[in-house]
């Protein structure tokens, strides 16, 4: 077999442009152009878009998360545990019932801060047509909390920039646990 020496440098610059593209990880559907920064469409307690196509906060009500899925929402991933209220059942079967995809993972408090739970977080954000989406516990905080162990864990930032993408995505009172947690 001959190998066309000359195409080499164009084959490795568009896998270059398609591995940016992926490793961007910008939501294929547009539908709701959502900024980082920008106002939410949908009111949560603490809500937050600390990302494009993201949304965080605390429990969403039915009320909400009908708002949500008739604006244009497509996935819902929810942190909290079975023993919260409403349960997660329930939750599922309304998110369900309104044509959205439900993600749970349970995160209890500090405890529930893990690396099983970073990556299913990590793995739940990859398909980039499940967004627009929402992720959620009860106020917001453990939202951010895995945001800051995704950052460090995964997207190998430092331990001061894991932080404050925690801390823009609902970290608070998690802080100092997510802070002991952040070593290579």
């Amino acid at each position: 077999m001959k190998i066309n020496i000359k195409a080499i440098p164009i084959a490795c610059l568009a896998l270059f442009i398609a591995v940016g593209a992926f490793a961007d990880n910008k939501p294929i559907n547009k539908q709701l152009a959502i900024e980082a920064g920008s106002p939410s469409p949908i009111d949560l307690p603490n809500v937050l878009v600390p990302f494009d196509y993201i949304v965080t906060g605390g429990q969403p009500t039915f009320d909400q998360l009908k708002k949500a899925g008739e604006a244009g929402f497509k996935t819902v991933i929810n942190l909290r545990t079975d023993a919260e209220q409403p349960s997660p059942a329930k939750e599922s079967s309304w998110v369900e019932e309104l044509g959205m995809k439900y993600v749970h993972i349970s995160v209890a408090g500090a405890k529930g801060l893990t690396l099983k739970n970073t990556k299913a977080l990590a793995s739940a954000l990859l398909n980039t047509e499940d967004y627009p989406l929402i992720i959620h516990c009860k106020s917001g905080n453990r939202v951010g909390a895995l945001f800051s162990l995704k950052a460090f864990y995964i997207d190998q930032k430092s331990k001061t920039e894991s932080i404050k993408i925690g801390k823009k995505a609902g970290l608070t009172s998690l802080e100092s646990a997510v802070q002991g947690m952040l070593q290579r």
